[in-house]
């Protein structure tokens, strides 16, 4: 028997002879324990769309031949513009409301207001009455309109009461259908189009609606105008004949209390004029007291020496004083003081300081004196000029309380002043803006008759069905493959059981005739097919259950019936008797046995017969055509399978068939809706659980392998089956035809 080894460097398993030569290197996809998760991008929703690629190419197909068929049946659109500047106006001059006189109208409501009044009904009816086309735009007959009659009648024959009588548009309504007022932002510039199916309606209406429009706006400035003039008339009147009656009331009163005013300005009496005078008085007198008051209490509080500091009689004798008593020390060194010199000069010196000091008092009385006497005569004058500023200001405060009623007749004299003034002047503006006929509205561009249709716009309208379709494509194929919960891709598995390795990727064969079953197409030549359960091969006996120790016993079984289950089992078995092992298939499916047609064997005795105890293992294996390989068939029908394969004969027959061949392979019915499955994977080493593309469900795959830990299986990974993705093939199974192999190459000899 040969041995195996995998190589660090290329995960590879190489299959090796006897005498340790390489007969074929085998690629092994790489498989871990746990699957990785690949996250769903871009690439992944580019390969569903590309499954749904007849969906995506029939909507966008249907949505762009929908387009050009609307391009040809749609008739021909001519669209003729002309060109208009408004300049903003301010109408406060012709706008009566309060509000209005405040502030000047703002220029984005003015733009706004003249949109409007270029779609106004009014200025369509106008129109359609110049040109005379009132029945073009008559739709009273509308498709519309008997759709809604024909619904009302259908109401009134069921319930017996009718739909609420709907009123046809009117012929402004369905000309404005047809009007387009585009203004042109950050600017003056209103373009106006119309569209007809004749050109020359078209550029007509458009120039008709220019010219009703200025004719409009110049109708409705001359209205206001005239009627802001009447009613300023008639204010104006009311307003003249209030202010004369104030001033009137101005003129009584003033002389009735002696008011007297000097060039409009209100002069209060003499009396203010005097009390004026009196206070600047007595704010000098006031001054006058504080300043002599002031020197007045300095001169008793300072010294007499200091105040004749500066007096040349004191100065003089004390300049005698210093002399002599120069004198005095010299001669006190030759000396004594008794010495009768020295007693001359004492007299003269103490005769000096005496005459000294009457002279400093002599002064200080008389300063003293002069400055209380002119504080006094301050005093006297400040207390006779308040008194009489008390009495002014009483005389004045009485003349005060007199004048309150001027000055609020005053006030109301200057309001009817300003109020008439104010409307005089609005007279004048409203004069002059009814008397000027200058329009606001300037004709920039007239319109022209069109040389072109404006509709339809064949490369938009195909432009727009290609892009639509595309994206409705896109969209309906997206929709389809969320709503579709089949398997389509190997990232699906990945994420539905992401705790099972997928250990196999089989593609799919078209064809009858078993073509897909290796031992009976007797294809032992390289291909997709055969590369794909070789590596199915490998990956078995790298997960497969490390406790047994002689044959493993692999079962294979699917969620749902026809997932290439029993196709899988028989390739399997047929690639590992290609290998030189012994291999037992067994068909466990009582219910519905295929494996025996796709062997062309007979069913005639089987796993049945065994179970009820009627044959040996022996007796129930038959030979195939492939070396290596005997099968047991399911065997005559019975009633209750699930009771026989649960009995102890079915572990019986697992350990007999494990002790005397390297691989039992067991093709068990599916999990979904029956027991047999469960059964079977708790009673085998290693379970297998299949699936197919495009066919098996995500949510039965999930609810299959968690039915399968329930009953406590070794899954030792899964498979998908009928692979019709092309870049699958290319990525697991293009290494076969990249060098040339003879028949003989996949083949292990069995010495």
């Amino acid at each position: 028997m040969e041995n195996y080894y995998i190589t660090q460097q290329s995960k590879a398993l190489d299959i090796r002879s006897g005498n340790n030569q390489i007969i074929e290197y085998i690629p092994v996809e790489e498989a871990a324990s746990r699957q990785q998760v690949e996250e769903f991008g871009l690439v992944e929703l580019w390969k569903r769309i590309m499954q749904r690629k007849w969906l995506f190419l029939g909507t966008a197909g249907s949505i762009f031949l929908l387009s050009v068929l609307f391009t040809i049946l749609t008739p021909p659109t001519y669209r003729a513009s002309t060109t208009l500047q408004i300049s903003a106006e301010d109408l406060r001059d012709l706008n009566l409301n309060a509000d209005a006189m405040k502030s000047p109208m703002n220029e984005k409501d003015y733009y706004q207001t003249q949109y409007e009044l270029l779609r106004s009904r009014n200025l369509a009816a106008r129109v359609m009455e110049e040109l005379g086309i009132n029945e073009k735009f008559d739709r009273s007959s509308g498709l519309q309109l008997a759709l809604y009659n024909a619904l009302s009648s259908v109401k009134e024959k069921i319930t017996g009461d009718r739909l609420p009588e709907q009123q046809p548009k009117t012929e402004e309504d369905n000309f404005l259908r047809y009007l387009l007022v585009q203004p042109v932002e950050n600017s003056q510039i209103f373009k106006i189009s119309f569209d007809d199916t004749s050109p020359e309606d078209s550029a007509n209406i458009a120039n008709s609606l220019a010219e009703n429009y200025i004719k409009m706006n110049l109708e409705r400035r001359s209205e206001a105008a005239s009627y802001a003039k009447e009613f300023l008339a008639e204010q104006l009147k009311s307003a003249k004949t209030s202010l004369e009656d104030s001033e009137n009331s101005l003129v009584a009163y003033a002389k009735k209390q002696g008011i007297i005013t000097t060039d409009g300005q209100f002069k209060e009496s003499l009396g203010s004029q005097s009390i004026t005078e009196i206070n600047r008085a007595f704010a000098t007198a006031q001054a006058d007291r504080i300043a002599a008051e002031a020197a007045y209490r300095q001169s008793q509080n300072v010294a007499g020496a200091d105040r004749t500091l500066e007096n040349p009689a004191v100065q003089a004798l004390k300049g005698q004083l210093a002399q002599l008593q120069s004198d005095y020390q010299q001669k006190s060194q030759l000396f004594k003081p008794s010495y009768p010199e020295m007693r001359q000069l004492s007299g003269q010196i103490n005769q000096l300081r005496g005459d000294i000091a009457r002279e400093s008092a002599s002064i200080d009385n008389t300063t003293r004196s002069a400055l209380k006497a002119t504080y006094m005569a301050a005093k006297q004058k400040e207390d006779q000029l308040r008194a009489e500023l008390q009495k002014q200001k009483s005389s004045l405060l009485d003349q005060r309380d007199k004048s309150v009623e001027y000055n609020t007749l005053e006030r109301e004299v200057t309001a009817n002043r300003e109020n008439y003034e104010g409307l005089l002047q609005r007279l004048k503006d409203v004069s002059i803006a009814e008397g000027s006929g200058v329009s606001n509205v300037l004709v920039v561009d007239k319109a022209t008759v069109p040389s072109q249709p404006y509709k339809p716009n064949v490369l938009l309208n195909l432009g727009i069905g290609t892009v639509a379709g595309l994206l409705l494509g896109l969209l309906a194929a997206i929709v389809v493959d969320m709503l579709d919960d089949r398997l389509r891709s190997v990232e699906d598995i990945k994420r539905t059981i992401s705790d099972l390795s997928l250990i196999g990727v089989i593609p799919y064969i078209s064809g009858k005739n078993n073509r897909n079953v290796l031992a009976a197409s007797g294809d032992r030549v390289s291909s997709f097919m055969l590369e794909a359960f070789r590596s199915l091969r490998e990956n078995i006996i790298l997960f497969k259950s490390s406790a047994e120790r002689n044959g493993f016993v692999v079962n294979v079984t699917s969620p749902s019936a026809g997932e290439g289950k029993t196709t899988t089992s028989t390739n399997l078995a047929t690639v590992f008797a290609y290998s030189g092992k012994k291999v037992l298939l067994v068909d466990c499916d009582m219910r519905k046995p295929e494996t025996h047609s796709k062997l062309q064997l007979e069913n005639g005795i089987g796993l049945s017969e065994y179970l009820r105890g009627k044959n040996t293992l022996a007796d129930i294996a038959q030979e195939t055509k492939v070396e290596n390989l005997l099968a047991v068939s399911a065997g005559d029908a019975i009633p209750n399978p699930t009771e026989l394969l649960a009995s102890p004969a079915f572990m019986r027959l697992v350990s007999e068939a494990a002790a005397q061949f390297d691989v039992v392979i067991l093709d068990s019915p599916p999990v979904m809706g029956l027991a047999d499955a469960l059964i079977i994977s708790n009673r085998a080493g290693n379970t297998l659980l299949v699936s197919a593309y495009g066919q098996t469900s995500k949510r039965s795959l999930k609810e299959a392998y968690e039915r399968l830990n329930q009953a406590r299986s070794n899954m030792i990974g899964t498979v998908l089956t009928k692979m019709k993705a092309p870049e699958i093939t290319k990525k697991y199974y293009g290494y076969p035809t990249r060098y040339p192999r003879s028949p003989g190459t996949a083949v292990v000899p069995t010495h």
